[in-house]
């Protein structure tokens, strides 16, 4: 390899200047006077057109990497950000340099978009969640929370924002900013406890000459649980998977959609007992008060199994409880 000395220090170099006197005489890497804007309510950053959720030291770096112009020759291996100032290493014409140059770094509070839109109540869809004919129960209630919590969790859009939620008698009611987001818990939840979606919209404003819409989107939750008895087409069944809306004839066992059906006992006011004694067509059952009835053998009937019993009609029925 052919050496020359440094013009400047007379050092062997395979450069006409070494790194060393380059980097004194000649700006490497140069820092502007920054500007961050950190949204005072939700603590983002602004980067360009769009928003951040990161901490303040993260930003800081980012915003940094952004503007921090190196020369080309400039080989840099590290940076460390401090208060004030910056320290770059990193190799210049065969040599290691490290360099510190001073960071100017203004932090401005402002508002994002997405708050200000959530400050100023504003919202594009309504999700509304009921049970078809009964309330909705505590363990469904928590998991629809759950689910939209999932949702939001995933969106950093500046309308992906739940606005409030609103309980009721008769359910529960979500306000969110983005259409699309109300779109998706509703038919996550529909897919998740059993329901149907209903959707509707109403007229809100104009903007320049453009209709703008509120939608509502109505979750219906199916009236029958699982282990409930329903009658479809005349047939008396039981519900083995609500969400799915699948079940069996009580006589039989023949599996049955059971959509549409009609509901004729919940499992919560069945009564229980066990089967005593089997016969082709008719079991014997005591139940908890130790009182005899004798009803239709069902699918799955065994002498010693605990049975769920309920009236229908002037007629009393029991099937078994691992049906």
């Amino acid at each position: 390899m052919f050496f020359v000395r440094c013009i400047v220090c007379g050092k062997e170099s395979e450069f006409k200047i070494c790194g060393n006197c380059f980097a004194e005489r000649n700006t490497l890497a140069h820092l502007p006077s920054l500007e961050l804007e950190k949204c005072g309510k939700c603590g983002s950053f602004r980067f360009g057109r769009e928003w951040e959720w990161i901490d303040e030291k993260s930003a800081v770096e980012k915003e940094v990497f952004r503007n921090l112009a190196i020369f080309p020759d400039f080989s840099v291996e590290s940076v460390e950000i401090f208060k004030n100032f910056a320290v770059i290493k990193g190799t210049i014409y065969g040599d290691c340099v490290s360099l510190k140059i001073p960071l100017n770094l203004r932090i401005r509070t402002i508002t994002c978009p997405r708050c200000s839109k959530e400050s100023g109540g504003y919202y594009e869809a309504v999700v509304q969640i009921r049970a078809q004919n009964r309330s909705l129960r505590k363990e469904e209630l928590e998991k629809v929370k759950k689910i939209v919590e999932s949702v939001l969790s995933r969106s950093r859009g500046e309308k992906d924002f739940l606005l409030k939620f609103e309980e009721t008698k008769s359910g529960i009611d979500f306000y969110f900013g983005n259409k699309k987001i109300g779109e998706r818990v509703s038919k996550m939840i529909a897919d998740e406890l059993g329901g149907s979606v209903f959707r509707s919209k109403k007229l809100h404003t104009r903007i320049d000459g453009n209709d703008v819409y509120r939608f509502t989107f109505l979750v219906r939750l199916f009236e029958a649980e699982d282990y409930d008895a329903v009658l479809k087409d005349g047939k008396i069944c039981i519900v083995k998977n609500a969400k799915l809306q699948k079940g069996i004839e009580l006589m039989t066992g023949k599996a049955v959609n059971v959509s549409g059906a009609t509901l004729i006992a919940k499992k919560e006011k069945m009564g229980w007992g066990v089967i005593t004694n089997l016969d082709e067509s008719v079991a014997e059952v005591m139940d908890s008060e130790g009182r005899i009835f004798h009803v239709p053998r069902s699918f799955g009937a065994e002498i010693g199994k605990e049975v769920f019993i309920f009236n229908f009609g002037q007629n009393i029925f029991a099937f078994p409880r691992d049906l």
